[in-house]
């Protein structure tokens, strides 16, 4: 095999590995980020199917929730900085999920376009 030859032949190589090592961590990253998704997705659709937001009562707007109407906005709203860090990392873990999974998808894509056709 010429140098030329054997320099592709490790380009080549050298891509499946990193596609190897995106998929393992897209998978990985995707089962961390799942049940945090879904925590503040079914938190979010209670919220919303109980339209809860500032309440309005004979006593005025803000009053008081009961229990579970303040768990569920401390769930999916939180108060103070931990809060604030958590739905940051969450969106951007989110974010790097689309990505990656976009990356896969054009490089399995890629790959059944250069195979030829039997």
């Amino acid at each position: 095999m010429s140098g030329s030859g054997q320099g592709r032949a490790f380009a080549r190589l050298k891509e499946a590995a990193k596609g190897v090592r995106l998929n393992t961590l897209h998978r990985y990253v995707g089962i961390i980020l799942a049940p945090f998704l879904v925590l503040q997705t079914v938190s979010g659709l209670l919220l919303r199917l109980a339209r809860v937001g500032p309440s309005v009562s004979e006593e005025g707007i803000g009053a008081p929730l009961n229990a579970w109407h303040q768990l569920l906005v401390r769930i999916h709203i939180g108060p103070g900085l931990l809060s604030t860090t958590y739905q940051l990392l969450l969106a951007a873990g989110v974010l790097w999920m689309a990505v990656s999974g976009w990356i896969l998808y054009l490089r399995i894509r890629r790959g059944r376009n250069r195979r030829p056709s039997a």
